[in-house]
Parts: structure tokens; C-alpha cells; sequence
């Protein structure tokens, strides 16, 4: 390759936590780095910047590959130990919830959480898959009274065949949380 003579700079970007964000290689780091400020959107987040110089570019490049494997950065993706390139996304899915990669969503975690507040669930991924999701309190709130409607509705014909005065009102006090809850979201939905 025409550069493999020219000296070449190893870097390394850190946000201000010291967090290693990317590693990577450029006979003319400055112009490198301008060229990142424009393309990539953890940019923002580089608050230091550490430059080794080598005397040519496979040299740079073999020092490259050894830091990405051993350091793990979190925005290289060639040679990163822990993921492929296929499995880092940040996309919203089918069903509406907006997908997003760990290593993506550290940098960001305090806009997603200001998504979930907004009502956008968040999933985190981990290798793909959701692993989590971030959700407001109210969304939490809703999931929480579903699972209890759903508690009480499975138990409700077990209860409805039992005989005697307790279990008529035990079946009388379910349907009433059931129903109170139905008519809470109601009127929230209207509201």
C-alpha cells in the first residue's frame, strides 16, 4: 500500500470517565479526528486523546489489532472480542420499541431514560437480544396492574366453581380490583 512507509499514529479516544471509546490508525490523526467529529455520534462524548507514533503502517496496524483485542473499546467493532458488527444496532423495532446495543447505550443512557420517561420504551441489547427495557413509571405501573388483571382472571374460575359464602366473596373482591382497574385506565386514556 502506498502509506505503508509513512509514520503512522496508533490513538486512543476516552470519554471524560475515562472510558476507552475507539482505538484506531491515521498517518494525519488531526485530520482523522475531524473526520470522526462529522461521521461518528459518540464524537461528542471524546474528552481525551492519547497518540503513539510508529515508523510505518503495518507496524501501526499489528499494534492496532493487538490494543482493539486486549482493550476492548467500546465503538470498534473489527476485532472486538465480545460482538460482531451484526449484533450492534440502534433501531426502533416492529413493535415500537427503539432497540439499542449496550455498547451503544452507556454513552446515551441519559437520553434513553428521558425516551422512557417521555413514554418510548427503550430495550437494551446485549449480543441482539433484548436483555432489558427501559420504561417510565407509569409504564411499569401499567405492566404491574396487566400482571395482577391477569393473576386475578386466572384464579377467577377456580374460584367461581368453589362453593360457600367466603369464596363468593372472594370472587366479588377480584372482579372489583379487575374492574377498578379497567375503569382507572379508562379514564386515563380519555383524560
Amino acid at each position: 500500500m502506498w502509506l505503508d512507509h509513512c509514520r503512522t499514529a496508533l490513538y486512543r479516544l476516552y470519554d471524560e470517565a475515562g472510558t476507552l471509546l475507539y482505538i484506531g490508525i491515521s498517518h494525519q490523526p488531526e485530520v482523522r479526528f475531524e473526520q470522526h467529529s462529522k461521521s461518528k455520534e459518540w464524537w461528542p462524548h471524546v474528552a481525551r486523546r492519547e497518540v503513539e507514533w510508529f515508523d510505518n503502517r503495518p507496524t501501526a496496524a499489528k499494534a492496532e489489532e493487538e490494543a482493539i483485542r486486549s482493550e476492548d473499546p467500546e465503538h470498534n467493532g473489527t476485532y472486538s472480542p465480545r460482538r460482531s458488527r451484526k449484533s450492534i444496532r440502534h433501531v426502533v423495532a416492529a413493535d415500537g420499541v427503539e432497540e439499542i446495543s449496550l455498547t451503544l447505550a452507556r454513552s446515551k443512557l441519559t437520553s434513553l431514560v428521558r425516551k422512557a420517561e417521555a413514554g418510548t420504551p427503550v430495550a437494551l441489547l446485549n449480543y441482539g437480544r433484548r436483555d432489558a427495557v427501559i420504561v417510565s413509571p407509569a409504564k411499569y405501573q401499567e405492566i404491574m396492574e396487566n400482571r395482577r388483571i391477569v393473576e386475578a382472571l386466572r384464579r377467577l374460575p377456580d374460584l367461581l366453581e368453589a362453593e360457600g359464602n367466603a369464596d363468593a366473596r372472594e370472587t366479588a373482591s377480584v372482579l372489583r380490583e379487575a374492574l377498578a382497574v379497567a375503569k382507572r385506565r379508562a379514564l386515563e386514556s380519555d383524560g
